[in-house]
């Protein structure tokens, strides 16, 4: 649903337009097309592409994250225009820090780089968030767009991280009731935030258009106010407060695990419940290739997954239970069989690292995105105690010593959201886990290559120190 009114300016004075929305996944598309139709009716087609694309962010922002009625502002100056973008929700932008290529994370910086000017405005009852457009003295240069897009200066979590609606949440027998996050692992959960940022937001676009799946965004963002931002900021905190972290061939470690008191009302039980709901919903959504995000990582599923059951289940007295970290063998199976098309172009691009080992000599280990392993060499996988046919088709875990797998997952993770690396073509030195358990140091050259269908194969050239 949608409201608009239009002033006309006078002789030297502006033309104001104003659109009321309601927070459902459509508003972003009829701010578009109002700012659109009120950028041109006032002569300016040149402001039309940035103005769309500015909007389209903020009022995103405003009908995920503070889920209240949106009102959409647009003044049309003789060399200017100013754009409102207004919500009812008190909780001002907060500062992330995703990747320089995140799909989520810049929703401010997106709005900076292609407007003249930005900024918020605190309200008694809301907030404003704000762009102007204007026809620059001369075209800007690469650097400027780079300044523009300055992690340091707009990095925030896609705008409003922010409390539901009073109006969403149950009211009966609300007091707060104890609940114990035991051995939350610091570095696995904020590479699983940064995952959920993403998959979320693409949902939602994804909602603009599509009627299912049916998901309570509402519930979805109560979970994220309520309990997941405590968790990132735990997270954070250890992060910012642990020593310097043991490194490995320049590579650290995953944090210590740590503690978490909350007290949370009732109804973030049903909540904790609707953010799984959604990024279930998201995941699947992502498995068919149908958004920009990838499916997460095995150990990031089942973080949150934890993370959630663990409210929902204490909420109904049932007593706390520990992180059981990411040692499991069930990690070692891949969650989802690879599409036809994508195993096939996987396996063609494998025919050339096949010849490529053979006259080189050196051992390999080819993964996907998914971290399946495609193929290994006999001589690695006997010298690391495995068959071929027993490794190919689990994922490559089970050849990373326990104590670096959240580490590696982190990592992997967070590379597959940003494409940032730390050991692309790096010569690295690491353990590796043989099959009986023991540790071998091998040398390392990572690289990846694309296939015809668009997918990346991994490729870890290994060789065990002093072979």
């Amino acid at each position: 649903m949608a409201v608009g009114s239009v002033t006309s300016g006078g002789a030297g004075r502006p033309c104001s337009h104003r659109l009321t929305l309601e927070p459902d996944p459509g508003a972003a598309r009829r701010a578009r097309r109002f700012v659109r139709e009120s950028l041109a009716a006032a002569g300016r087609p040149e402001w039309v592409d940035a103005g769309e694309l500015a909007v389209s962010e903020l009022v995103t922002n405003a009908a995920l994250h503070a889920r209240t009625t949106v009102e959409v502002g647009v003044e049309v100056h003789p060399d200017h225009a100013r754009v409102e973008v207004r919500d009812f929700n008190l909780t001002q932008p907060s500062q992330r820090h995703y990747g320089q290529q995140a799909t989520t994370g810049r929703g401010m910086a997106l709005v900076a780089s292609v407007s003249s000017g930005c900024g918020t405005t605190s309200l008694p009852d809301g907030k404003v968030v704000w762009f102007e457009l204007r026809t620059p003295d001369h075209e800007p240069s690469e650097e400027d767009l780079l300044a523009a897009w300055d992690e340091e200066q707009w990095d925030v979590a896609d705008g409003f991280t922010a409390r539901a609606a009073d109006g969403d949440r149950p009211e009966p027998d609300a007091s707060p009731r104890r609940v114990q996050l035991v051995g939350i692992p610091p570095t696995l959960w904020l590479a699983a935030r940064e995952h959920h940022d993403a998959l979320l937001r693409e949902l939602t676009l994804y909602l603009a258009t599509h009627a299912e799946p049916v998901v309570d965004l509402a519930a979805v963002e109560g979970a994220r106010q309520s309990f997941s931002n405590a968790v990132l900021a735990a997270a954070e905190q250890a992060r910012r407060t642990a020593p310097d972290p043991v490194r490995l061939s320049g590579l650290p470690v995953a944090l210590e695990a740590v503690d978490l008191d909350l007290q949370l009302p009732p109804w973030t039980g049903p909540a904790a419940a609707a953010l799984q709901d959604a990024l279930d919903a998201a995941e699947e959504l992502a498995r068919q290739g149908l958004l920009l995000a990838l499916p997460g990582q095995a150990e990031v599923v089942a973080v949150r997954d934890w993370v959630c059951e663990q409210v929902q289940s204490q909420l109904q007295g049932a007593p706390a239970r520990a992180w059981q970290g990411a040692r499991h063998e069930r990690f070692e199976i891949p969650g989802h069989e690879l599409a036809p098309e994508a195993a096939a172009a996987l396996e063609e691009a494998l025919t050339a690292v096949r010849e490529a080992a053979v006259r080189s000599g050196r051992g390999f280990v080819a993964i996907d995105a998914g971290s399946r392993v495609l193929a290994v060499d006999d001589a690695l996988a006997a010298a690391l105690g495995w068959e071929v046919a027993e490794l190919v088709g689990r994922r490559v875990v089970a050849i990373i010593p326990p104590a670096l797998r959240e580490a590696h997952v982190a990592g992997f993770s967070r590379h597959l959201g940003t494409g940032e690396s730390r050991v692309l073509g790096a010569p690295l030195v690491l353990p590796v886990l043989h099959a009986d358990g023991r540790e071998i140091p091998c040398g390392f050259l990572i690289e990846r290559r694309p296939t015809a269908a668009g997918h990346w194969l991994y490729l870890a050239w290994i060789e065990p120190v002093g072979a």
